[in-house]
């Protein structure tokens, strides 16, 4: 049977919340009757007074809509842009990421949760120009939101990616991809370049174990992808859960294009699910059938598996080499492949990593 696990909010929405640095009216609402309805996730909560949406960082005092997530970071590390995984987006660099409280997702298998199912309106306020100034300081290419669910940050994200970029620094998210598309039209505009959206099975496992739509999903990154949006997926093969979904994610992925990343991870027991680890031989045959359909497909969470490598389509040549978290060799000449010209949708310039894994707060 389905395990939920939604975010428990720690706080009751009043007045006194209203003088927070990290308590902002939210944009992404309209008002509906007597309620007011959010408009940042496909959940489109309908709060009445004093009532918090299911992502617990959101809620309705006297007819407005509030975040308390603005600028409220749990983490600000710098961490590669391998590990996210954002294998074709800036190759060899390193994003100063952050993160917050709540998900408007139940995954009983989270793990973040220790952030993602708990919903705290108090901690450490630190201001988007904050970020960029970290980052630069670091040696950062970039900024990234991760962790828990970026979509929570959005109105801060804004801010953030248009500062971020003004300096020269790209911009992403980790996203499970149930942001609105007027979300992701509005992110995109501030800077957002790329996404890795996580695929957590068909349309079945959505129903079932997320109380989610994985057609509203593919939606937003459809629309993600037509505003020059760069999309990667990942797919976290979970046994019991989402290993019968292979040839629907698959399909999914594939109607993309072919040229479209997708990562094929091993899950190890985490938060309230004790489901045993995916066991190696099957990531492996599911890596080798989705090669068939799409030309850059990789493996996570199995050590020194050939799937870490970006090979080019064309004629094999292994263009990146990684291992572990890291790109040890680039290989591409002019974004070409350097044995055969052939070109390879790598976004932005390979460079190189700041001091990784610094923390920040």
């Amino acid at each position: 049977m389905p395990i939920y696990s939604w975010p428990r909010p720690l706080y009751k929405p009043d007045e006194g919340l209203l003088g927070e640095p990290n308590v902002k009216e939210s944009t992404y609402a309209r008002r509906e009757g007597g309620a007011v309805v959010c408009t940042l996730c496909h959940r489109r909560c309908r709060l009445s007074h004093g009532a918090v949406g299911a992502c617990g960082m959101r809620f309705n005092l006297g007819g407005r809509l509030y975040t308390v997530a603005y600028g409220l970071l749990t983490a600000a590390e710098s961490r590669p842009m391998e590990i996210k995984p954002l294998y074709h987006f800036y190759p060899g660099t390193s994003a100063l990421t952050i993160s917050t409280w709540g998900c408007n997702f139940p995954c009983a298998w989270c793990q973040n949760w220790h952030i993602s199912k708990r919903a705290i309106p108090r901690g450490v306020y630190v201001p988007p120009e904050k970020v960029v100034e970290w980052a630069l300081e670091n040696g950062d290419s970039g900024v990234n939101i991760s962790f828990n669910e970026p979509t929570l940050l959005a109105e801060y994200a804004e801010d953030l990616f248009k500062l971020a970029t003004a300096r020269g620094l790209h911009a992403s998210i980790n996203t499970n991809g149930y942001l609105t598309e007027e979300a992701v039209e509005r992110l995109a505009a501030a800077g957002m370049a790329a996404m890795n959206v996580d695929l957590k099975g068909g349309r079945g496992t959505y129903w079932r174990w997320l109380a989610a739509d994985l057609d509203k999903l593919l939606k937003t990154a459809r629309r993600a992808k037509s505003l020059g949006v760069h999309v990667e997926f990942t797919y976290l093969v979970i046994p019991g859960v989402n290993d019968g979904d292979a040839e629907e994610v698959l399909e999914v992925a594939a109607s993309f294009g072919r040229e479209t990343p997708l990562h094929i991870t091993a899950y190890h027991p985490a938060h309230m699910l004790t489901n045993p680890p995916t066991p190696p031989d099957l990531v492996d045959a599911l890596w080798r059938r989705a090669r068939r359909e799409l030309d850059f497909v990789y493996v996570g969470n199995i050590p020194g598996h050939p799937g870490q490598h970006t090979y080019c389509p064309n004629c094999g040549y292994p263009v990146i080499k990684r291992a572990g978290d890291r790109a040890v060799k680039i290989e591409l000449s002019g974004g070409k492949c350097p044995r055969c010209g052939r070109e390879l949708p790598i976004v932005g310039r390979p460079g190189r990593y700041g001091k990784l894994y610094r923390s920040f707060i």
